[in-house]
């Protein structure tokens, strides 16, 4: 089985990827080649659980509901 994550990049960037059930982070190359790995954290909206993958902590509750709102 899979999960869908919605996953904020730097630069603003926002996708939806499939992981395994039992992933806890979402792993990335970067332009230098280097690997980066986002933690999966539940994100409560609307009475829903989503599963997301912020590059930083710094990323805002309105920027992450945005992102979520652009798949669900």
């Amino acid at each position: 089985m899979s999960k869908n994550v919605v996953v904020i990049r730097a630069g603003g960037k926002v996708e939806q990827v499939s992981v395994e059930d039992n992933a806890k982070s979402v792993t990335f190359k970067n332009e230098q080649s280097a690997f980066l790995e986002i933690p999966i954290e539940p994100w409560e909206l609307d009475g829903e659980t989503y599963l997301v993958a912020r590059f930083s902590d710094l990323v805002t509750q309105q920027e992450t509901e945005q992102a979520i709102r652009k798949f669900h």
